[in-house]
Order: structure tokens, then sequence, then C-alpha cells
């Protein structure tokens, strides 16, 4: 027979020579076996409690093309530590042919079935139990202030310090500090990361071995962090001398050890103690940057209050400054206008891609562009043309025939008998007899409730054409005043979701010598000459909304 051998080793920490090793056994079992040895498959590092090996998955793919007849490994251990998996890939071997040798089972045996059932369950009790091992033993060290592993940005681990205790790393730790002061002094976690990474700061995960999103900079996530799970940053407690064990875990899935799930642990299960030499924040910047976070929570949960969702309920910065911020778009690739240098408003396509991105390289004076597009929409609002044209559209509306008023009074007569008979019903005592009966009165009275709301809002007059059509013209210029009144207040935010809601947003675009503005909702605002090819200056307006 055809024999695939396999071996595997758990952790890093074990002997390379293991895999040599274990082949050296199982080359002994296929001899003894008569078999010929055609493959050899191994995975090192990897748990046998989880499917994601590769050796192992190459090992089904050829076993499933029948490229040979029995696997060989020195126990099936070696093969699986979990019965999720070790159950159904023997019933799948046993259907393809395939027999199973190690020096704990052998599937050509009647008894294969119960001695791999008692060898699967006594290997995945094994693989708990150094879990449960390993813990306790971490547990011993965090009570008796030891390290008990893992790493943070700004100290040197205990076990690469050469003290054997976890030592503050000075350039770090000064880094830490920075960052905690920027966040108190109104920075963002973003706008830090930033700036760290303009800097050529090193990141965290820089000289750990990580993938390569954690290597490749620093992000405001790293940064800002979770406070609830006490990562990231801002959260560490440790950077104010107290250090915390056992706040979480993360429970392996029972059909996949490579999965796994944080949980939270009770704070009675805490292992907290004091360590001032482990102190980098002093207490007064670290308050400082408390109040901040918790005042952003804040924000954030009034926001999402309001209806916002949480993405944009996070983004707690300054907001648009100017009336016109975030109402300008490029008429040629879509982008914002931004503030692209003093009081001057540049497509954003152009000024962070350059022309390749977009050739729109026209900028406006931020006043100038303010003052066209309000007077823009106050001249064309007040315009008789405008107004005229609006009455006409209005007149057309409401001449327009409408559907036949509700006439439900026939069945109202109807549900008021029905609830009356019923009210009679209770009243002779039937009630108690007839639950149907309770149901059916409360059917009826809803229903009738609602034939009744129905009615009264078809018996409502309908507002005439001649009533409605003089107060028209009195409701555009009102919208004039109230935009005038908001702008006069200095209430930009105000002013800018009126313009927003009358005219939609402004679309910027040009060519050769000149530049327009357009409103969403209607014709052009302004029209205005390039000057020296760069900034707007007014040349002429007209249109209507």
């Amino acid at each position: 027979m055809r024999a695939a051998l396999y071996a595997r080793y758990s952790t890093d920490l074990q002997r390379e020579q293991s895999i040599d090793d274990q082949f050296r056994v199982a080359e002994r079992l296929a001899e003894q076996n008569g078999f010929t040895v055609t493959a050899k498959f191994f995975d090192r590092a990897i748990s046998g409690g989880t499917t994601q090996r590769p050796g192992y998955q190459y090992l089904l793919r050829c076993a499933r093309n029948h490229e040979f007849d029995a696997v060989v490994a020195e126990d099936t251990s070696r093969l699986w530590r979990n019965l999720a998996e070790q159950s159904p890939r023997l019933a799948e071997l046993s259907d393809l042919g395939i027999v199973i040798v190690t020096h704990d089972l052998d599937t050509r045996h009647d008894s294969a079935e119960i001695m791999g059932a008692v060898g699967g369950a006594m290997a995945s009790a094994y693989r708990k139990e150094i879990g449960r091992r390993t813990r306790r033993g971490l547990e011993g060290l965090a009570r008796n202030g030891k390290s008990a592993g893992g790493r943070a940005y700004g100290y040197i681990p205990a076990a690469q310090s050469g003290t054997q205790n976890i030592e503050i790393d000075p350039a770090q730790a000064a880094v830490v500090v920075r960052i905690f002061s920027l966040y108190a002094d109104g920075h963002s976690p973003r706008g830090i990361a930033d700036l760290l990474n303009r800097e050529g700061v090193p990141s965290p995960g820089a000289g750990w071995e990580r993938s390569q999103r954690r290597k490749s900079g620093w992000m405001g996530s790293a940064i800002n962090g979770d406070h609830a799970r006490g990562i990231g940053i801002l959260n560490n407690d440790t950077y104010r001398g107290i250090v915390v064990w056992n706040r979480s875990r993360w429970i392996r899935s029972a059909a996949d050890s490579s999965k796994r799930k944080y949980t939270q642990n009770p704070r009675t299960e805490w292992i907290v103690r004091k360590d001032e030499r482990l102190r980098i924040v002093p207490d007064v910047l670290w308050d400082r940057a408390k109040a901040r976070q918790s005042g952003q929570a804040g924000l954030i949960g009034m926001r999402v209050k309001r209806g916002l969702s949480a993405a944009m309920a996070s983004r707690t910065g300054a907001g648009p400054k100017y009336l016109l911020s975030s109402l300008l778009r490029c008429g040629h690739c879509g982008s914002n206008y931004v503030i692209a240098g003093r009081d001057i408003y540049g497509c954003s396509g152009n000024i962070n891609g350059g022309l390749a991105l977009c050739a729109n390289d026209a900028k406006i004076h931020r006043q100038t562009a303010e003052m066209e597009v309000v007077s823009g929409f106050k001249r064309d609002i007040r315009s008789p043309a405008v107004k005229e044209e609006a009455c006409r559209d209005a007149r057309s509306l409401l001449r327009k025939p409408t559907s036949k008023p509700s006439d439900n009074h026939e069945r109202i007569a109807q549900l008021r008998a029905e609830v009356g008979n019923i009210a009679d019903a209770i009243a002779s005592g039937m009630m108690r007899a007839s639950k149907a009966l309770a149901s059916r009165l409360r059917a009826a009275e809803s229903e009738l409730e609602r034939e009744e709301q129905a009615q009264a809002l078809s018996d409502a007059p309908t507002p005439s054409a001649e009533r409605l059509l003089p107060a028209l013209p009195a409701i555009f210029d009102r919208l004039v005043d109230n935009l005038d009144a908001t702008l006069a207040s200095g209430d930009l935010t105000r002013g800018r979701e009126e313009i927003r809601s009358l005219v939609g947003c402004v679309t910027v675009r040009a060519d050769a010598d000149q530049i327009s503005l357009f409103y969403e909702r209607g014709n052009f605002a302004a029209t205005m000459i390039k000057a020296t090819g760069t900034h707007a200056i007014l040349c002429g307006s007209g249109g209507r909304i």
C-alpha cells in the first residue's frame, strides 16, 4: 500500500528537529505494516486544533485525488486535537478507502471507531488543559507582581530588558507623552497619527512580528483604541503606573481553534496593582486627556440619539467653517471645492491629485463666491417672473382632478352597531364565557377608530386655488427675509443648511476664460471671468432658479 507520512508541532518554541523525529517514527510504523512511503506532509508551529494548516490541507487534497492508500503519523494528536474536525475527516477518509495508522489508532481494526473517539477526546481535552495550566501560571506571575507576558508601546518586554522586568523605553515614552499632550490640546487621533507618520516616527508594530498593515505606520485606531477594552495608547493604564491583568480573554472556537472571540471579564476577576516604576504619563496630563475623551464620548452619544449613524456621529471635529463649505462642487470631477489658501476655494481633486486627477485649476475668492451665491438666490427668488411661474405651476396642480373623497359612513355605522352589540353582551355576562368576544371587541374598536379618522380627513375642506395663490409671492419673500435674518445673526451653520434646502449644492464650472456657478435646483447663479488665470472676479450674473 502507498503511504503518506504526516508530522506537526505546535509552537515556535519547539525544536525544528521534531519534524524529522516524527518522520523517523512514522517510517518505522510504515515499514512494520508493509507500506511504501510515497509522500510526506508537515506543518511547523501550528496547533492541531485548527484546520488552517497548509500541509494538512495539501494532504487532504492528495487523499481526495487517491494519490495514496494510507496516512501514517506518530499519533492521532499530530493529525487532530479537535473532535469537531477529527470525526468528519475519519469518516471521509474511510469512504475514500484510506486507512489511518498511528501508535494509538489503526482504522483497519473493528475497535477503531471507539478508540478514535476516545483518543480524540483525550487529545482535545489535553489541548484545553495546556491552556488552563498556562493561564494558571500567568495568574501566579501577575499576583506576584511579575510580568505575565504581552507588550505595550513605550516599554521593553521583560524577556528583552536584561533585568527580567519590564522597563521603560525612553524614546517611545517621549512619544507617548507627546500623544497625550496633543490629544489633550484638541488634536484628533487621526491628526496625531498623520503628524507622526509625516515625521517618520516608528509605529508600535514597526519592530514586532505583525501583519504588514500594522507595520505600515501609525493609525488613529492605535491611538484612540477602545476605552471599554482598555486598548489603544490613550487607554493604557500602565502609562499612569497601574498594571491590569485579566481584563479580558480570547475564547477559541470549538470547531476551529484559529478562530477566537473576545470576552470582557468581570471587574471582580481583574488583578490590579500599582507600579510607579512604570509610570510614563503624569496624573495631570492623564486627567486632561481623559476629560476630553469623556466629552467626545458624550458628544457622540448625543449625536447618535439625534439619529446619526455611529460612523457619522464619531466625526466630532470643528465641522465646516464658512457659509459655502461643503456646498461647492467641481463641475469637472465632482470633488468638493475646499479652502486652498487664505480665503480661496479650489477643487480638492486638483489640489490633492494634480491635473492628472482634475484639470480644473480655477480658484474663487471665498467672499466673491458667497456674495454671488446669496445675491443670485435672493435676486432670482424675488423675480416677478419666477413668482409668476410658481403661481402657474401651483394653479395647474390645484386644478388637476383628485381622487373621489372617501365615503366610509356606512362602514362606520356598521362598526358602531357591532361595538354596541358586543357591549350589550358584556353587560349580560356573556364576556366571561367567551374570550373570542373580547378579541372581537378590541378589533372592532380599533377599526372604528381608523375609519373615523380617515373620514374626518376626507370631510375636511380643501383650500381653493384662489385662496392659496395670492399667498405664494409673500412666501417667496419670507424665504429671503429668513435667510437675511439668519446670516445677520452670524449663524453660518443654519444659513448653510437653508441654502442647501432651497437650491442644493452649487456647481463650479470653468473654461478658458470664465467661471460659472450653477444651482443644483435651477439655472446659473453667476458668471465670472478669470483674473490671471486663477482667481475669479465678478463679470456678470443672471438666470433663474
